[in-house]
């Protein structure tokens, strides 16, 4: 079986939804769904259809991302917002130049996804200081960045990322909580926590 071809835009369902769930009255969820690329993505042009074939924009990548306030604090909503959009900035910055790199340093996207995350964190904890929002400005996330054909995966907290397969869910991410920390050492059941 020869190797597959990098999905293209066509290729690709994607979309988000929220929803605050069952036990709060405020929905502090926010996500980010997008595509990396190169060259040149087409509105409209006068320069004819047959030219316009050669402008084109190559999809390089995937990148989907859910932040969630913690725990219905105020602030929460504001952190999850202001997470996604340093991270897409910080992702989009360094994503040209990893994707060169690749090649010779295959931990290259690991890193930028390290760095972006460290960053983040830094941002937030400056903003909030400013805001005086204490520790009530807080938010967990997850990310993904499908690079075809590898996919990274940075998660914080327990916003959780499930792979759909065959009918069937399953969680790839394993929550970063107490309650987690609880259930591994034996403590507490999963169901209980």
């Amino acid at each position: 079986m020869g190797e597959m071809a990098r999905p293209q835009e066509g290729n690709i369902d994607a979309w988000g939804l929220t929803h605050p769930g069952k036990v709060r009255a405020d929905n502090q969820d926010h996500f980010f769904l997008g595509a990396l690329g190169r060259g040149v993505r087409v509105n409209r042009t006068s320069i004819g259809a047959k030219a316009r074939r050669v402008l084109h924009a190559e999809r390089l990548a995937t990148l989907a991302m859910v932040a969630d306030g913690v725990g219905g604090r105020s602030g929460g909503e504001e952190a999850a917002r202001l997470a996604l959009q340093e991270l897409v900035s910080s992702v989009s910055r360094s994503f040209h130049d990893a994707d060169y790199a690749e090649e010779n340093d295959p931990e290259v996207f690991s890193r930028v996804l390290h760095e972006a995350a460290l960053e983040c964190h830094e941002s937030l904890l400056k903003k909030a200081e400013h805001a005086g929002a204490g520790r009530g400005f807080a938010t967990t996330l997850t990310l993904f960045l499908g690079l075809w054909p590898h996919a990274y995966l940075l998660q914080v907290g327990d916003s959780r990322f499930y792979i759909y397969q065959d009918g069937e869910l399953t969680q790839i991410s394993r929550d970063q909580t107490w309650a987690q920390d609880l259930v591994d050492d034996g403590t507490l059941t999963q169901t209980v926590a």
